[in-house]
């Protein structure tokens, strides 16, 4: 009996494996997808979200540039909130601090740790969140608003065309750096309920046009269903959050399942496995450290990572 439509994947233009480099963008999927494949990878070899979720098109787009650029973040980027903090409006709050100096450190280092791995990545993921972006009085475009009052910005909702222009004009910027890399796009199933359902949707189907145009024109760019995998496969209210806007973390691992399904070599799937039993058993708290049954247990999990490394060529840790 079929109780659920299932999504057909595209081939995967690519596998990813022990040696590759990931640099994820975008939405607080992307996070998610990011994660997923941050555990399966050597420490070092996938980045996630360096500037904190990035939701609209319009950011992603600018934010790829930066990641282009060489000159530092401007001096205008910074700004003190009202409760003490330091923030960059380009980054979320993970770099704010009370410190000028300590804030400017944080989103500096974060920007050069992004920009080195886009140099060397085998595959940037992308996630589009909404269409809708944000920008000051003077025009200035923001990626986190810091809790600001809201008439601190306009907001501004983009066509398909602007869309796909946008991401288009950053795409042929990474192309010219990077005429290999492999972009895969994904569309957030978060639903914008502050919108309306239906004005969420219709927001939705903007980003899957432009990401569709962009993918048409582009060989090594490829879209990844993961909107799709939750609105159909996942077609119930058991895989949302308590919002019942978010998917729940049930539903973001079984698309993350999906996704290495998809993408990941044979080799990836074994290193993945392997790396994840001997981080449990690293992790393992024992009732009776000093026990002869405890001192077996490391003495065999030391010998166990050494063969992990000889094998592999990377710590599991």
């Amino acid at each position: 009996m079929q109780l659920f439509t299932p999504v057909a994947l595209p081939p995967a233009p690519f596998r990813l494996t022990p040696v590759s480099r990931v640099l994820t963008l975008g939405s607080c999927f992307a996070q998610h997808i990011g994660q997923h494949i941050a555990a399966a990878l050597p420490d070092g070899h996938a980045l996630v979200n360096p500037f904190g979720p990035l939701y609209a098109p319009q950011v992603i787009a600018h934010h790829l540039r930066l990641l282009l650029d060489t000159a530092p973040l401007p001096d205008a980027t910074y700004f003190e909130g009202v409760e003490g903090m330091w923030h960059n409006r380009w980054f979320s709050t993970h770099v704010s601090s009370a410190e000028f100096a300590t804030c400017r450190r944080l989103t500096t280092d974060a920007l050069s740790a992004a920009r080195d791995l886009l140099r060397r990545a085998d595959v940037l993921v992308l996630t589009l969140g909404t269409d809708r972006c944000y920008r000051l009085p003077d025009g200035r475009l923001v990626a986190n608003c810091h809790k600001q009052p809201a008439a601190t910005f306009t907001e501004h909702a983009a066509d398909v065309e602007t869309l796909t222009s946008d991401l288009r004009h950053a795409l042929d910027s990474l192309r010219a750096l990077r005429p290999e890399l492999q972009v895969v796009w994904t569309v957030s199933p978060y639903r914008y309920a502050k919108y309306g359902l239906h004005a969420s949707q219709l927001a939705k189907a903007r980003l899957l046009l432009a990401v569709d145009a962009l993918c048409a024109t582009d060989e090594r760019s490829v879209y990844f269903p993961a909107y799709e995998l939750l609105l159909d496969e996942l077609r119930d209210y058991r895989y949302y959050a308590r919002d019942l806007l978010h998917p729940s973390d049930t539903a973001v691992e079984l698309i993350g399942e999906r996704f290495a399904d998809w993408c990941f070599a044979p080799a990836l799937h074994t290193f993945a496995r392997a790396r994840a039993r001997l981080l449990r058993a690293h992790q393992h708290r024992p009732l009776h450290p000093e026990s002869d049954a405890h001192r077996a247990f490391r003495a065999k999990l030391r010998h166990e990572t050494e063969l992990f490394k000889a094998k592999w060529g990377f710590s599991p840790f």
